[in-house]
């Protein structure tokens, strides 16, 4: 199974055959005790939220189910509201009602299961107004809570649609997705009906909302394209008409970018410094608007269901291993006897499968291709793909003052996948180790 697609389930999977479009992973919009996760299938939680006063917030399931379900499902990807940037027909939550709501229902998350990954935004589309949105949600937050929202991962859904008030302009005009509540604005993005499936626009919002983690502190935290599609329907009137195959080339070419788009300063490093590591296309079933995978009464692929599964079918299962970082304690200070500390490199797989790998991790002092010296055992962890990571660490004796070269090389272990090409350019990193015997105190100086 490929670890970057997915699918939006707003009638849950039912028995359609997902098995055959190679997808990993699905939401429906609701949380789930025992969620269905055909072949091992990812299920991502979904927590609803509603604004119940000027400062308050209504959720759904309850604290106390949320708690239940974090427990009996540990180590679950949760999303916190959807769409909450949409008035009246989704969840409508102004800013600081939802850092207040974040903040809240990640504490209950995390107490009851500590590897919990909860992922905040999945607003609409990441245009320049739902991004002055989510700064209005990290303001409220640092000013309540007095540090940076803490975020496992970013959701985004990424249609191209008009943003106008439809208080302040006619019906006709205000199609799309308004104005977020709590923005003073009466228009945003501007676009037609035609632009729905425009690529270019597609593109430009999610290098507008990578940028955005990186300036705002989440490089380093993974992004989710949790909904996109085309929302128009065919035989609507439109001219010209969103077909199925103009659908399907959408599709196809969206899928080419996404599994692509890197960018060496702001990408996840974990994952190849790529943009998204995961995508969900919109719909498996939901007739109202365009995009459905699969025909309802017969349970069989649409058009587009086979467009999606001739695309995935085309992939080859990849693993590309990768050391991420190397964590020492605070730089010891050595007082005449041999210091032992404890090395952890932090290991990743960038490549595209959902079941964990084998790999070998070995720590070196000094270069391994020019006499250096292993140290401690070879380690063995397992990565799954989409910048997955996993920890290796070694203890290191007997240690006097010095500046030591580390090396972490990984590898793949024999029963995995075989890294292949360019994925074996990515298998070492160095980071030297400073041992001192003597401390030194600078100044602060301050005008």
């Amino acid at each position: 199974m490929l670890c970057r697609f997915g699918v939006n389930a707003p009638h849950g999977l039912r028995d359609y055959p997902v098995d055959e479009l190679r997808m990993s992973w699905y939401q429906n919009y609701v949380t789930r005790l025992n969620p269905e996760r055909p072949n091992g299938m990812d299920f991502i939680q979904t927590i609803r939220l509603s604004q119940t006063g000027a400062d308050s917030y209504g959720v759904v399931p309850s604290t106390a189910v949320i708690s239940q379900i974090a427990g009996s499902n540990p180590g679950a990807a949760w999303f916190v509201g959807n769409e909450p940037d949409r008035k009246f027909y989704q969840d409508d939550v102004e800013p600081h009602v939802y850092a207040k709501a974040y903040h809240d229902l990640y504490m209950v998350i995390k107490a009851a299961d500590p590897t919990a990954r909860v992922f905040a935004g999945s607003i609409v589309q990441p245009t320049p107004l739902r991004l002055m949105y989510l700064d209005k949600i990290l303001n409220a937050y640092s000013d309540k809570y007095h540090k940076a929202m803490p975020v496992d991962g970013w959701s985004i859904h990424n249609f191209v649609l008009n943003e106008a008030s439809c208080v302040a302009f006619p019906a006709s005009d205000c199609w799309g997705a308004d104005i977020p509540p709590g923005i003073d604005a009466t228009e945003g993005l501007r676009v037609d009906v035609q632009d729905n499936d425009n690529l270019e626009l597609f593109i430009e919002q999610v290098e507008r909302f990578r940028h955005w983690m990186w300036i705002n502190g989440y490089r380093d935290t993974p992004l989710y394209l949790s909904e996109y599609g085309v929302l128009m329907p065919e035989n609507a009137g439109f001219n010209p008409d969103f077909t199925t195959e103009r659908v399907s080339q959408f599709m196809r070419s969206t899928f080419d970018y996404m599994l692509t788009a890197t960018h060496n300063e702001q990408g996840y490093p974990p994952d190849g410094n790529r943009l998204v590591q995961r995508f969900s296309w919109f719909s498996t079933d939901y007739t109202a608007f365009n995009g459905t995978l699969f025909d309802a009464d017969s349970r069989g692929f649409t058009g587009l269901g086979l467009a999606y599964k001739e695309y995935t079918n085309a992939i080859q299962e990849t693993v590309d291993f990768l050391p991420v970082r190397l964590m020492t304690p605070v730089v010891p200070l050595y007082d005449g006897k041999p210091i032992t500390f404890t090395l952890t490199a932090q290991i990743a797989n960038s490549g595209n499968g959902l079941a964990p790998q084998s790999v070998q991790v070995r720590f070196y002092d000094g270069d391994p291709n020019a006499g250096g010296v292993q140290i401690g055992e070879t380690q063995s962890v397992q990565v799954a793909g989409c910048g997955k990571t996993a920890y290796a660490s070694v203890d290191w004796p007997d240690l006097s003052v010095g500046t030591y070269k580390v090396y972490v090389v990984v590898s793949s272990a024999p029963e995995s996948l075989v890294e292949t090409g360019e994925a074996l350019n990515n298998n070492v990193l160095q980071q030297d180790v400073l041992i001192i015997a003597d401390p030194v105190y600078l100044p602060i100086v301050g005008r």
